[in-house]
């Protein structure tokens, strides 16, 4: 199941990543590309999409479903 909605302004936990250092990671979402979140908590954070499984809206999702456009994944 494809994550519909905008990630601008949602508070997101990291709950898996491949960068060790990104674990545990919390913070509120401030950017979006095709590939990239970057995430502000005590300083900003870019994440790579598909490394990473982030828990958003207390629903667990695997970032490979976030890869793309915000607009395109939007009207999917």
């Amino acid at each position: 199941m494809t994550y519909r909605h905008t990630l601008i302004g949602k508070v997101l936990v990291v709950l898996y990543s491949t960068n060790p250092s990104d674990l545990d990671m919390r913070g509120r979402v401030v950017d979006e590309t095709k590939n990239m979140i970057q995430v502000e908590d005590a300083n900003l954070k870019w994440l790579i999409k598909k490394n990473v499984i982030v828990l958003i809206d207390g629903q667990k999702i695997d970032g490979k479903e976030l890869v793309g456009r915000p607009e395109t994944r939007i009207k999917r």
